[in-house]
């Protein structure tokens, strides 16, 4: 390892300054592929930018190994969440925040600054195994960059996505599956002062549905949530049309079925209620994973940490992250805790001693490896 703290610190703090909301990518993918290639890193752009919505591609950078040990890939992702204004990072008692009243972007420029700094020190000394750098667009709306890379093209056999709020030594190797459910309502407008009796309204109904399904923790493994109301044009005609917008999800797929079944009835009934038609929409947003000791990532990851002399931490979350992606498609991956805190939010902060902490396990997973007979 050749970077220094303060090193380590200035890139992730360009790197947070560079604004990539969703959709807007471009300047912080250019910024990885330039300090790449400066180093000699031969990093690639896909062409999935059209399919996403996103200003750029996924980015995949490779570093040929020695020939020995299991090739493996690391990954985070360099979109944020919306943000309006100048990102300006403030670093006070050693921790990164905001300076303003923006976020901060540790989520997952904090992974982005350790895995680029990574890159610099193996393109000086070659790993025994071979390293693929993997930063994706548009995780936060839904996982669409990874969900379009092809991953079938990675050679590694094993993947560590570096996305976790949790601090570092957390692995997470459960994660649940999602299903997005939308319901469009079409009652009959009327004046609602003059003749409310011809009205069909359709936020009575759409009202009504919400109240009648089971929302919140359903169980252990389960949660439900109503997040998106919309209808009605004014106060005074009852409302045509109104519009929910919730999800489903659940680390078992016969729970979250059973789940989307009841919210779905409850539509129905309170539609059939309140006399006005309704179309349900049901997608499949993202699928879960279930890793144990046993497999690769996870005995890998348990390998990096005890290097560093950290405790594992395995947890099952509520969360998706592009790990959902890599095991859906065949890589076992797990994901890892940045130590990143409070984010999508103005409090949003990271310790630098956890930046560094996560650069170190950077660089222990790769040496833990190219230890480990491929």
């Amino acid at each position: 390892m050749t970077a220094t703290l303060d090193e380590l610190t200035a890139l992730f703090v360009r790197l947070a300054e560079t604004p990539s909301p969703s959709g807007r990518e471009r300047g912080v993918a250019d910024l990885i592929t330039a300090e790449l290639r400066a180093c000699g890193v031969d990093v690639s752009e896909d062409e999935s930018a059209p399919r996403t919505g996103a200003a750029a591609g996924n980015l995949v950078a490779r570093i040929p190994g020695r020939g020995a040990g299991t090739p493996v890939a690391l990954c985070a992702h360099m979109d944020t969440v919306p943000v309006e204004g100048e990102v300006r990072v403030r670093i006070a008692d050693g921790v990164a925040r905001s300076a303003g009243d923006t976020i901060l972007g540790a989520d997952d420029k904090a992974a982005v600054a350790a895995l680029v700094a990574l890159a610099r020190d193996l393109a000086a000394e070659p790993p025994a195994a071979g390293v693929e750098l993997v930063f994706t667009t548009s995780e936060e709306v839904g996982l669409r960059g990874a969900k379009e890379l092809d991953v079938s093209a990675l050679r590694a056999e094993a993947a560590f996505v570096f996305d976790s709020e949790g601090p570092v030594g957390t692995v997470v190797l459960t994660a649940p599956s999602l299903s997005l459910f939308t319901a469009d309502f079409h009652g009959r407008a009327a004046h609602a002062g003059i003749e409310p009796e011809k009205g069909r309204s359709a936020v009575v109904a759409a009202a009504r549905a919400v109240a009648a399904m089971p929302l919140g923790r359903i169980d252990e493994r389960t949660t439900a949530n109503v997040g998106v109301i919309t209808g009605g044009s004014a106060t005074n005609v009852v409302p045509e049309r109104c519009r929910l917008e919730g999800e489903a999800r659940s680390h078992d797929r016969d729970a979250l079925a059973a789940q989307l079944e009841r919210m779905i009835e409850a539509v129905n009934v309170a539609a059939a209620e309140a006399g006005v038609d309704v179309s349900v929409t049901v997608d499949d947003d993202f699928v879960g994973f279930t890793l144990t000791a046993g497999d690769t990532a996870v005995a890998l990851a348990a390998a990096a940490l005890a290097a560093i002399g950290v405790e594992p931490v395995h947890i099952a979350t509520g969360g998706g992250s592009d790990a959902n992606v890599f095991n859906l498609r065949g890589l076992p991956a797990v994901n890892l805790g940045v130590g990143f805190e409070d984010v999508h939010s103005v409090r949003e902060s990271i310790a630098l001693a956890r930046l560094e902490q996560v650069y170190e396990l950077a660089h222990a997973l790769v040496r833990a490896a190219g230890a480990r007979a491929g």
